[in-house]
Order: structure tokens, then sequence, then C-alpha cells
């Protein structure tokens, strides 16, 4: 997706809230930051260039200024525990529901509250156990469904540390239902915001119940830099693609993918949603991409 109005603002906003955890950065310090990507994107030819990318080029100078390449290492390890906190609970829960494959669904949608880069509070508790079910405005669990069985292969585009557990939760359903489906699950190749990695799958186990690959560098996706095996799966034929996240439904919305069996699973986290979508901020999306979307 190439940036939109309300991105500009969203990216200065992200710096700011970024470096503000950590107090010995001063305020001059944010300002400095937040001019040279300013001199960056003055740079650009904006309107050529892949939201992915700028917000890759807002982290690094965050990363910069924090002088360390994963400023977000102990929040992640701090939401990953919280979420393995509650899992048990939340696993009991969901299979005792009447359709436990949907019921981890949403639970994994309201675990996409977990994500430093939004405007949208945090509440993963209060969400997880109070979720109310017409939060969910658009529905194609049906759909879903009817890929999913046609399907050989199922990829699963991750986003947030934390919310990375509840995606297990959903993994672990859907190997008892499909048990012939192949699960792939794709975390980023390179620390970005709170976003999984391979050390967060390896925390949880991940790693031990399905191949876990990596997609790239990016907070979202971006086929000029994701990795061959992310592109292998990507475009396998007779795969079903659900992609987590608002970030991940901003890289790939609008992109020329015909043949793509492609969902979109994620809480709307910012006013372009309700714009876009219809849906305000805390809504939950369980879309199949369309010509359009």
């Amino acid at each position: 997706m190439k940036l939109e109005p309300e991105c500009i603002g969203c990216f200065f906003n992200q710096i700011m809230k970024s470096l503000r955890l950590n107090e010995a950065i001063s305020t001059e310090k944010i300002i400095s930051t937040q001019t040279k990507f300013m001199e960056y994107l003055l740079s650009l030819e904006i309107e050529k260039v892949e939201a992915p990318i700028i917000a890759t080029r807002a982290y690094e100078l965050i990363a910069e200024m924090h002088g360390c390449l994963d400023p977000y290492k102990s929040i992640k390890l701090q939401t990953n525990n919280l979420s393995l906190r509650y899992y048990d609970q939340i696993k009991k829960a969901v299979l005792s529901s009447k359709d436990p494959l949907f019921q981890a669904i949403i639970i994994s949608a309201l675990a996409n509250s977990i994500d430093y880069a939004s405007q949208h509070q945090i509440e993963l508790v209060s969400d997880l156990k109070e979720f109310d079910q017409e939060r969910l405005i658009i529905n194609h669990y049906e759909k879903f469904i009817s890929s999913v069985r046609k399907a050989n292969t199922i990829l699963i585009i991750g986003d947030n540390a934390g919310e990375i557990v509840f995606d297990k939760l959903l993994i672990e359903i859907l190997i008892e239902r499909y048990p012939n489906l192949e699960t792939i699950y794709a975390v980023r190749s390179a620390p970005i915001i709170n976003d999984a990695t391979l050390a967060d799958a390896k925390l949880i186990g991940l790693d031990k119940l399905i191949k876990v690959i990596t997609s790239g560098p990016t907070p979202g996706v971006n086929f000029q830099t994701a990795t061959a095996d992310f592109k292998k799966f990507f475009f396998m034929k007779n795969t079903v693609i659900l992609s987590k996240g608002q970030g991940n439904f901003e890289s790939l919305y609008g992109l020329d993918l015909p043949d793509q069996d492609l969902y979109y699973l994620f809480m709307a986290k910012c006013n372009l949603m309700e714009r876009i979508l219809g849906a305000k901020i805390g809504q939950l999306i369980f879309m199949k991409k369309t010509a359009k979307f």
C-alpha cells in the first residue's frame, strides 16, 4: 500500500512513543530524529514508495537513537510471558466453546491489540476475557473454512510478540481439525518494533510444533526484501494465506494478487481503517481479499 494521509502523522507519533520508552533520550533528541525522518520523506518520490519501506526507515532511526538494534526486546519478552500466563486459561475456554476454531480465531484477532506502533490502547487481559462477538464487523469465517478444506497448506503471516502465543493456540486447533493441512508460520527476519521474530517463536515452542520461516525485515510484507522461503510458500498452489495484523494488511492491500487465497485477520487500530473498511478503532476484521482489497 502506498502512503495514505493518515500515515504521515502516525509515523512521527511512533517515533515519539518509541523514544520516550528510554528516559535518557531527551526531547531535543526526539525532535532531531523526527527531523531526520522528515528529511528522508522529502527526499522520496513518496507516491512511488511502499509504506513498509518508509516504516523500516523510521525504525532504523529509532534503533539508532536507542543505541541498539532491538529496543523492544524487553517489552516483547514481557508480553510473551504475560500471554503465556493466560494461555491455559484461554485454551480451556476456547476448547469448551461451541466452535473452538472460530473462538480461537477471535482470540487471535483480539491478541492483535499487542502493538506498540498503534494508536490503540493495549488492554490484552480485558480484551481476551470480555470480548463481544459484535466487534467482529467483517466475518468471512465460512469462506475461510471452505478454502481450508480444499487447501494443502496454510501460511500464517505473524505480527506481534505476545500475540504469537494465541496464534499458536489457533494453530493447535487447526492441526487437530485438519491433520493433513501443512501449517507454516512466518515471523520477521530482523527486529522491527515489537513484531515477532524467530526468537519469540522458539521461546513459546512454536518451532517444535510446525515449520517456522522468516518473511523479511519490514513491518509488513515487502516482496522486494522478502525471503525466498516466504515467497515460495506465499505463491504456492493450493495454499491459504492468513495475514495477521494491520501492518500486513496495509502492505498487501491494493496489490494485484489474483491467484492467492488470502485472508486478513486483525484489529482496526487507526482512523484509516474506518475510511477504507468502515471499521472503527478496536473492531475486528476477518476478511477474504477481493479484487479491491
